[in-house]
């Protein structure tokens, strides 16, 4: 007979490991392999991959339910938000623009006017300049409106050759969750690593524990799975043992990283803009500059003598234009060192993480299992007879070795 203390200290920690390798394994098929790997139809691919355009949707979803939109998150930024952007920024380009409007009308003109001269040209311009943007502002909105499919940011973001971000949401969002299941796998294998103890002093028939052992991995990774979501409210079990599921528990904290993490990687003022369709993108533009050009014109043509004056040459409307494209020209070099601060300026004004996560926070805690359990929900089972498997295999060794003890 084999010694029972060999028995009572191999049998609890091969137990616990069953536990951890389950759990470990059933995670990990969760987000890994990005792609599917394998022999013809039999392999796997992680589940968050899989399904990222199933998943990517629910995200989408979960954002419109937030109020974000792009009619919302414009909503935020009022006239005086943008005047008070617009008055700094008018000012330091106003300069460069005058010097490029009046060069494209004979070259070298503005290095030749008397200062005094160019300072109230540069004060007019200032002036007009703001004015122009102010005006063209609603219809910059309405553009915007226009072209910008948020939903479809967002799916294109998170799926296809996005699904590796997907899967660095949920794992970052999950991942106190996720370690504490692991650790838990653990324990409660080593606790029917004592139960086997009892099994098989009693019996002494080695294929009990590869039948224990698939029990173990089969039970553990479905109460792991249940532990993580239930129940939505903390209760007390056997009156004693209070317990409450370790992602409704955490709801707020939850709530902040999933907004901050979508807010700094998909919803960022400049990840929108790449993902804009460029067609629409063009037209909003065109449309865009054309209405520049259309509130520029009459400020042209008051400043028209005086321009010719300075210029010995006629302000017609070939002249005009010239000015006008000179002075787009000019903007288009400078404003990119502007972009940093304009994009710091709209990402805090449009405040997605903070959007995202009040409206999480205040979510029924049913819908807000949905965020992270819709994720492999209809794969539940693979990970559950996976498990069984798993822990089969190991105890199937487990009693070899005992028989070996």
């Amino acid at each position: 007979m084999h010694s029972f203390v060999q028995i009572l200290i191999f049998l609890p920690v091969v137990g616990a490991l069953i536990g951890y390798v389950c759990k470990w394994v059933a995670i990990r098929m969760l987000f890994a392999p990005s792609q599917f790997r394998g022999i013809g139809p039999v392999g796997w691919q992680g589940v968050v991959q899989r399904r990222a355009p199933k998943f990517a949707n629910g995200v989408a979803d979960t954002v419109a339910e937030a109020g974000i939109t792009v009619e919302a998150m414009l909503a935020k930024v009022s006239d005086a938000d943008i005047r008070d952007q617009v008055q700094p920024l008018v000012t330091q380009l106003a300069p460069g623009a005058l010097d490029a409007g009046l060069d494209a009308l004979k070259p070298g003109i503005s290095a030749m006017l008397p200062p005094p001269v160019k300072a109230q040209l540069v004060a007019q311009v200032t002036r007009e300049a703001e004015r122009i943007f102010m005006a063209v502002a609603p219809q910059a909105r309405a553009l915007a409106t226009s072209s910008v499919d948020l939903r479809s940011i967002v799916v294109r973001q998170l799926s296809g050759r996005n699904a590796d971000r997907l899967a660095r949401l949920f794992q970052t969002v999950g991942a106190r969750e996720l370690r504490v299941v692991i650790y838990y796998g653990a324990v409660l294998g080593f606790l029917i690593g004592l139960l086997e103890v009892g099994f098989y002093a009693a019996l002494e028939r080695w294929w009990l524990l590869p039948l224990i052992g698939a029990i173990d991995g089969l039970v553990n990774n479905w109460l792991a799975i249940q532990m993580i979501f239930r129940p939505l409210e903390r209760k007390r079990y056997l009156g004693v043992f209070p317990f409450q599921g370790l992602f409704p528990a955490r709801q707020h904290e939850i709530s902040r990283d999933y907004g901050v993490m979508l807010a700094r990687d998909v919803l960022t003022v400049d990840e929108v803009a790449k993902q804009i369709d460029p067609a629409a993108r063009d037209h909003a533009i065109a449309a865009l500059i054309a209405a520049v050009r259309a509130e520029a014109t009459p400020m042209l043509q008051m400043m028209g003598p005086m321009i010719a004056n300075l210029t010995g040459t006629p302000f017609d409307d070939a002249a005009q234009t010239r000015v006008l494209n000179a002075v787009a020209a000019q903007l288009a070099t400078q404003l990119p060192a502007h972009r940093a601060a304009l994009t710091a300026f709209a990402n805090e004004k449009l405040a997605v993480a903070a959007t995202l996560e009040t409206a999480l926070a205040a979510m029924p805690k049913d819908r807000f299992e949905r965020v992270l359990r819709g994720v492999f929900e209809e794969d539940e089972w693979i990970l559950v007879a996976l498990g069984a498997v798993l822990g089969g295999a190991i105890g199937t060794v487990q009693g070899l070795l005992v028989l070996a003890l």
